[in-house]
């Protein structure tokens, strides 16, 4: 009995130790969190009190991160504004295929119901030879200003020479080979075809073939400048934190002495580009949206859309602005920390 006795302190002894060295570890790990919380808050702070300290220098960096993100914020919405030019274009743009004028109505909705099967046509309408003529009268009345209306008589009443239109609209004007293909060797629409070839090619498609040249040459135009002040501003931040670096060089000696981690003595060099970055994102989105705004007055409709979308995304645009500026600024910083707190 006495032996049985003596084993349960033992236990208890030895399931205290173990909950003891818990709470010790427990213990230890709370206070390196709240360590390394105080350490971060401390780099913060630091870091804010030489962005405020070197304000000409601060100006200097931010001017130019600002220059680097507006210029690649004008980029891209100038390419949107132009994809959106292009689609407004192609919407109003449709081929013309010519159905002899003997067809009836019911033929011509056959051919219409076979070719809007066709995976690049995206709508078909036409136009009766009726139409067609009475349209064609009416305009030549208005550009002609003719008043008489024996004359007016006599010109609807003259023979109708004009074909069935059918008004194709393709889901992109660069693809044509189907419809035409479908025109070519379908029996009983290539019976029924008018003397009058269809209007594949316009100048409209010169028109968009044009829109997407420039705006080719304005995206690479715009990312290769965006790319130089991108480079312009990381050597202006270097060399303002280099500036920096030089300037507290006694202090940071001073901090290593007293074994001062890598992160405390860098951090607020870090933290100071990044607010270099936050301030030039502000900026820069202001600018952008600003001159989207008077571009808007000016120009109307063709703006409009890409307003609309920076205005229902602003949040979206607002965070690739901080973030290229962040970016920007922390990477400037860390080349300059690693070069020079070296030396």
């Amino acid at each position: 009995m006495l032996k049985m006795s003596s084993k349960k302190p033992e236990t208890k002894i030895k399931n205290k130790s173990a909950r003891e060295i818990s709470k010790e570890r427990l213990n230890r790990i709370t206070k390196a969190r709240k360590h390394r919380v105080r350490t971060t808050g401390r780099v913060v702070k630091y870091g804010a009190k030489s962005f405020v300290r070197n304000t000409w220098l601060s100006a200097a960096a931010i001017a130019i991160m600002a220059i680097t993100l507006i210029v690649l914020g004008a980029t891209i919405i100038a390419t949107d504004v132009m994809k959106t030019t292009i689609k407004e274009v192609e919407s109003q743009v449709d081929i013309s295929v010519y159905i002899k004028q003997s067809a009836t109505k019911e033929q011509v909705e056959r051919i219409i119901g076979r070719m809007v099967q066709l995976e690049t046509v995206d709508e078909v309408n036409y136009t009766s030879p009726e139409d067609a003529n009475r349209k064609t009268i009416e305009n030549l009345v208005a550009d002609t200003n003719i008043t008489d209306e024996a004359m007016i008589k006599e010109l609807y009443d003259a023979p109708n020479a004009l074909p069935w239109t059918l008004n194709v609209k393709l889901t992109s004007l660069d693809n044509t080979s189907e419809l035409e293909n479908f025109v070519d060797n379908d029996e009983s629409t290539k019976n029924m075809l008018d003397a009058k070839p269809p209007s594949y090619a316009n100048k409209n498609r010169e028109t968009i073939d044009q829109i997407a040249r420039i705006m080719n040459r304005v995206q690479i135009i715009g990312l290769i400048a965006a790319g130089v002040f991108a480079v312009i501003a990381i050597l202006i931040v270097f060399n303002t934190i280099r500036m920096a670096i030089f300037s507290r060089k006694e202090e940071i000696y001073m901090m290593k002495l007293v074994g001062a981690s890598r992160w405390f003595i860098i951090g607020p060099f870090v933290v100071e580009a990044a607010f270099y970055g936050i301030v030039a994102a502000l900026v820069g989105a202001a600018v952008v949206y600003g001159a989207v705004y008077a571009i808007e007055a000016q120009l109307g409709s063709i703006v409009t859309p890409t307003l609309d979308l920076m205005k229902h995304y602003w949040y979206f645009v607002l965070s690739a602005f901080l973030l290229g500026g962040i970016v920007i600024g922390i990477i400037s910083s860390l080349l300059a920390t690693r070069k020079y707190l070296k030396l």
